[in-house]
């Protein structure tokens, strides 16, 4: 069960005939992220604490309003969470531009206007939204209030945008009630909340893409609806959280080439039997994963599936597994440095299922690219699938089943054999060596699952693990 994002506010007083945005919209606000309340402020004193924050809740409202299709369909800032962080720690903002506009869209410390907000972090990954919070640290002489809250966890994406709507709306409300009709979020608030389906999907495009629909998108606008009419969901979903906006007609170029390499299996042609098995041995968990509303972790689907994969393999969980006889790899690389899209995939190839990079991988990093395709050509309802940079729902449950297939946790406890002693890097490259993996798909199972138990797992049935899951693969 996710938990739940909530915003709570008692209204101030306004001012007897008072027409200030500002002042008519003062009051105390308490955000929490499930039990945990993200406006905790340390108060002078002997350790005193209080969960609101007390200010005009407008800067935050226009905030919402004028990044709101950021906010609900931008999920590029997941890949540079710990950069991004840091761009306005002191509500200042870096001095780099194109920072300054990824980093203002998504952190609420950006809406500023002399208030002092959480350094908190807002990254859509499809049904989720990951919400990211830092307390106030080190030496800081800007006035206001010291948030002492930390936090990294996930809510669920519709509930998460109505209840930013439903705070807009208030303040909206407000303001009409104080007979304040003109300002720029009422404005900005009253054009999105009249937006039809047609041009919502649009913005919705243009912000996956990294781009403000109204005042970015324009130049790219032909060759976003060219790309819409040539791709169907979800192959259009990844394919525009992972390019950029400059390369969107030479990416669809390349998955035409792509597709042309691959072939298309004959009519009436059966999968190859291995995948059939494991589409088999895989069906219950791929009908979670698809079910409409379902919000299971996306990295315990991966985890499942992996370990469903291993079992068909007969394999311990200190052996090795390949994913390279499944499938057929070759690589066409592209003219340009893109690394958004990493591949294109299909179950029907002229070969059966293959896989085409977009640039060239050592053995490591190809077995984890095959992995990842591997729960596609399992798990996928659709025959042709992309596998991008992104990190959404879908890439982050492949993610998680290619880290768990290639090195699976208990495995890696089990090679450790020692949880007294601190785990040393050249521990890690032999783990490595031994799976035939990259480094890092140990270093991420270890930081995920194995040290974050402390070596333990919560019962004997190996098919039965459950972690919190990461999100740094």
């Amino acid at each position: 069960m996710l938990p739940e994002f909530q915003l709570q506010w008692n209204w101030h007083e306004a001012p007897a005939g008072g027409r200030d945005e500002l002042q008519a919209t003062r009051a105390d606000l308490r955000i929490a992220v499930g039990a945990e309340t993200v406006t905790l402020i340390r108060e002078p004193g002997a350790g005193r604490y209080r969960e609101h924050v007390t200010g005009s809740l407008y800067p935050m409202a226009e905030w919402i309003a004028f990044n709101w299709w950021s906010l609900v369909a931008d999920a590029r800032p997941g890949t540079q969470i710990s950069q991004l962080r840091f761009a306005y720690k002191y509500g200042v903002g870096d001095d780099r531009a194109a920072w300054w506009v990824r980093s203002r869209r998504h952190i609420l410390r950006a809406a500023c206007d002399g208030f002092r907000w959480p350094d908190m972090l807002f990254v859509p990954e499809g049904r989720e939204t990951r919400i990211v919070w830092m307390p106030d640290m080190g030496p800081d002489v800007r006035p206001g209030d010291h948030f002492a809250s930390r936090g990294n966890s996930c809510v669920e994406s519709a509930a998460f945008t109505a209840t930013l709507a439903a705070f807009v709306d208030a303040v909206a409300d407000r303001l009409t009630g104080q007979g304040i009709t003109d300002t720029p979020l009422q404005e900005e608030w009253a054009a999105i909340r009249s937006t039809d389906e047609e041009e919502a999907a649009f913005c919705r495009i243009a912000a996956r893409l990294g781009l403000d629909p109204y005042s970015e998108a324009e130049p790219y606008e032909a060759d976003i609806v060219k790309a819409a009419e040539q791709l169907p969901e979800p192959l259009a979903g990844d394919f525009f959280n992972g390019v950029r906006p400059e390369r969107i007609a030479d990416q669809l170029e390349w998955v035409a080439r792509a597709r042309t390499l691959m072939g298309t299996a004959p009519e009436g042609a059966a999968p190859a039997r291995a995948l059939v098995e494991l589409r088999e041995a895989c069906a219950d968990v791929s009908a979670r994963f698809f079910a409409p509303g379902n919000l299971d972790n996306p990295w315990h689907l991966g985890y499942e599936v992996a370990h469903r994969v291993r079992a068909w393999a007969g394999l311990e969980d200190t052996q090795p597994f390949d994913p390279a006889p499944l499938m057929s790899y070759r690589t066409e690389q592209v003219p340009y440095l893109d690394r958004g899209l990493v591949a294109l995939g299909t179950s029907r190839g002229a070969e059966g299922a293959a896989l085409v990079s977009a640039r060239r991988f050592t053995d490591r990093p190809r077995r984890f690219l095959q992995a990842r395709a591997l729960w596609h050509l399992i798990c996928d309802t659709d025959d042709t699938f992309l596998i991008a940079a992104a990190h959404t729902h879908r890439q982050h449950v492949a993610r998680g089943f290619a880290l768990e297939v290639l090195a699976p946790a208990r495995g890696i406890a089990a090679l450790l054999s020692d949880p007294a002693h601190l785990v040393s890097a050249e521990d890690v490259e032999l783990i490595a060596d031994d799976y035939g993996c990259g480094n890092i798909v140990v270093e991420h199972q270890l930081d995920n699952l194995v040290l974050a138990r402390d070596f333990a797992w919560p019962g004997p049935d190996r098919t039965g693990a459950r972690g919190d899951g990461g999100r740094t693969a």
